[in-house]
């Protein structure tokens, strides 16, 4: 990270939703109760047949810088998240599930990280894990990739990307607007992992920056746009297929052969988890899928959520 901060970057909120009106107040109130806000909030209600409409009218009343979009017809998350994307101007892009929320502090913190690094293609944090209540269940186990605030260069990337896997936690990555552009987007046909595929296209692309501190909820609940993604084996090798053809169309250094092999074993497993597997199967398969994995996972995974967990306590935001 460079010395002296350049000028603080702005930052958007979009928020798609359908029918989520039960969680908007819990979402959108994350948003509002920041010491230090987002530049520009937009809600993209898809269609809601609950009374999200209602309900997002009023909570975003008497904002300036909040707009309720309402979609004429039923476009599908990346449909309605396009649709955000096109409607905000700030420079870096947060797109928060209307069932997720944030934590206090996060839009100071990733100003602060990103106007110390060089215009990176995105910023991530780390993430709790709660349940329909709001109560904590764990941290998200993504890989701790830095002890402090950091700037991580393309190459670096890369070969995190490598020996890692996906570091990101979809509900804290706010992504260069214009960086994301250029990276085409989020393709739907990815499911859950559209905005994790575009995180790494990104980031090999533009570097990254990261904060190693949680700073999103991610509500763990039955029919999870993730859980649906890899519920389907040979739905997943067929994505696997067209991710690994997009990689090499915008990102040839990142997604060779190896490194598209890796990706996919990585899903398989996630996969076999998901299933409902007894541990020793679900173990044996990690083996037999990602022995590249085992040593990574001790250090970045297992000792990284040790020094997080040791440095972090749930305060209900």
């Amino acid at each position: 990270m460079s010395g002296a901060p350049a000028q603080s970057p702005s930052i958007a909120v979009v928020v798609p939703n359908f029918n989520d009106a039960r969680y908007l107040p819990r979402s959108l109130g994350s948003v509002f109760r920041q010491d230090e806000g987002p530049d520009e909030i937009v809600v993209v209600d898809d269609r809601s047949t609950d009374d999200s409409v209602a309900l997002a009218r009023s909570l975003l009343a008497g904002r300036a810088n909040a707009t309720l979009v309402e979609n004429p017809a039923n476009l599908g998350v990346y449909g309605a998240i396009h649709e955000g994307l096109a409607r905000v101007r700030s420079e870096y892009v947060l797109f928060l599930a209307a069932n997720d929320f944030v934590l206090p502090g996060i839009f100071a913190r990733a100003r602060r990280c990103i106007a110390r690094a060089p215009r990176p293609g995105l910023w991530s944090a780390l993430s709790w894990i709660v349940d329909e209540h709001d109560r904590p269940i764990r941290l998200h186990p993504s890989p701790l990739v830095s002890l402090h605030d950091a700037y991580l260069p393309p190459e670096a990337c890369i070969r995190l990307a490598n020996r890692v896997g996906n570091w990101f936690t979809g509900t804290t990555l706010m992504f260069r607007r214009d960086a994301l552009e250029k990276a085409g987007r989020f393709d739907a046909t990815f499911m859950g992992m559209a905005d994790l595929v575009a995180a790494l296209i990104v980031a090999s692309r533009d570097g990254a920056a990261y904060s190693p501190v949680p700073l999103a909820a991610i509500r763990e609940h039955a029919g999870s746009y993730g859980g649906k993604t890899l519920s389907d084996p040979d739905a997943l090798d067929r994505m696997l297929e067209r991710v690994a053809e997009r990689g090499r169309r915008e990102a040839p250094v990142l997604f060779t052969a190896a490194f598209a092999d890796r990706m996919a074993r990585r899903l398989r497993w996630s996969s076999v988890r998901r299933s409902g597997a007894g541990t020793l199967r679900v173990l044996l398969k990690y083996v037999v899928l990602c022995p590249f994995d085992l040593l990574p996972t001790l250090w970045y995974r297992a000792l990284g959520w040790l020094y997080v967990r040791s440095r972090s306590r749930w305060t209900p935001p």
